[in-house]
C-alpha cells in the first residue's frame, strides 16, 4: 500500500496548485465586474467573499478558471458549482501519475463531467490531454458541450451521452470505441446514499477535529445522490473495471469520506487487485482522498507515492 509523501502534500495543497497562494480578491474584483458585483467590500476597503452563497461561488470558479487559465465556462441552474483547488489538485495528482510514463499522447475518460465539464477543460487546456467526458444527465451534457466549443477545445474533448446511468465504461466500449484504449479515468462519484430517508441529513465528520465546510453546498440531487452513495458508484467502476483491465491503464477515483477509503481498498483486495496507490486533497478546512489501480505490471508512480510502514 501507498500513500503521499511531503509535508507539502500532507498538509497543504499540491506543490504546483497556483492556488497554494490565496488570490488576492480585491484586485480580481476589479478587473471582473461580475465577480465584483457578488463580493462584499470591508470597511478595511479590502474585499470578502461568502462562500455560503452559491451565486457567489459561480461567479468565484468561473473568475479563477478565466484568470488562471483562460477559460469562459458557464454552469446549468442547479448543477454542480466545482471548486477550483480540489479539482487542479486531483489533475495535478493524475500528472505525477502519467510522468513515469513518458507517454506523447495521453487520453483521459472524466466520469460524470457534470454542467462545467471542469475537470475535461483543465486536462485538456492545461496538459494537451485527450479526454472523454461521460454523462448522463441531458442538462449538463448541453451545458458542457456548449463550453467545450465555447473554448475551442473540441480536437481534444469529446462529450458522450451515457445511454446508461448503470453503465461506467460498457455503453462507450461496447458501442462507440471498441478498439481505443486510455491512459487514465478519473472520477469526482455522488457522495450521498439515495436510499436514506434523509441523504443529506448525516454528519460525516467530528466537529471537535474537522471544521464545518465553509462552501454552500450546491448540485442536483442526481449529481449529489446515487444508490449506495459513493462506495457503491466506486464498486461498480471496480467491477467493470475488471472487465477493462487493458482499456485503461490506471483508474482512479475520489473518496469524499475517509471511512470509505479502507472499504474501497478491501474491495479491490477482495478482487485481488494488487497494485494500488492512495492520496490525499487537501483544500483549507476540506479533504478528500483518492485511490488509484491498475492491472499492468509497472507500479503505480513513486513520484507521487511512497511506501508507508
Amino acid at each position: 500500500m501507498v500513500k503521499t509523501k511531503g509535508n507539502a502534500m500532507k498538509f497543504g495543497m499540491h506543490p504546483r496548485n497556483v492556488l497554494r497562494q490565496p488570490p488576492d480578491y480585491t484586485k480580481l474584483a476589479i478587473k471582473y465586474k461580475d465577480f465584483r458585483q457578488v463580493c462584499q467590500l470591508e470597511l478595511t476597503g479590502k474585499v470578502s467573499v461568502n462562500f455560503r452563497n452559491e451565486k457567489t461561488l459561480r461567479e468565484l470558479t468561473k473568475m479563477l478558471l478565466k484568470e488562471y487559465f483562460d477559460l469562459d465556462v458557464n454552469f446549468a441552474p442547479g448543477s454542480l458549482v466545482p471548486t477550483l483547488a480540489l479539482r487542479l489538485n486531483y489533475i495535478l495528482w493524475l500528472e505525477d501519475l502519467m510522468e513515469p510514463l513518458k507517454l506523447k499522447e495521453i487520453r483521459g475518460i472524466d466520469i460524470g463531467c457534470g454542467s462545467s465539464c471542469i475537470y475535461s477543460l483543465l486536462a485538456a487546456k492545461k496538459n494537451d490531454w485527450h479526454m472523454l467526458a461521460l454523462e448522463s444527465k441531458l442538462q449538463n451534457i448541453e451545458y458542457a458541450r456548449e463550453n467545450v466549443k465555447t473554448n475551442q477545445l473540441e480536437a481534444l474533448i469529446d462529450v458522450y451521452t451515457q445511454p446508461d446511468k448503470n453503465s461506467i465504461f460498457k455503453s462507450y466500449f461496447l458501442e462507440k470505441e471498441q478498439d481505443k484504449n486510455f491512459h487514465f479515468c478519473l472520477c469526482n462519484p455522488p457522495f450521498f446514499d439515495s436510499n436514506l430517508p434523509n441523504p443529506f441529513g448525516g454528519n460525516t465528520r467530528n466537529p471537535e477535529r474537522r471544521p464545518a465546510p465553509n462552501n454552500a453546498r450546491t448540485g442536483s440531487q442526481e449529481e449529489l445522490t446515487c444508490v449506495g452513495g459513493e462506495v457503491q458508484f466506486v464498486q461498480r467502476i471496480i467491477d467493470e473495471s475488471l472487465e477493462n483491465q487493458q482499456r485503461v491503464r490506471i483508474f482512479t477515483t475520489m473518496l469524499g469520506v475517509k471511512a470509505n477509503v479502507p472499504r474501497i481498498l478491501d474491495y479491490l483486495k477482495e478482487r485481488q487487485v494488487a497494485n494500488v496507490s492512495t492520496t490525499e486533497f487537501h483544500q483549507g478546512h476540506t479533504t478528500r482522498w483518492a485511490v488509484a489501480w491498475s492491472y499492468h505490471s509497472e507500479p503505480l508512480s513513486q513520484a507521487a507515492t511512497t511506501t508507508s510502514n
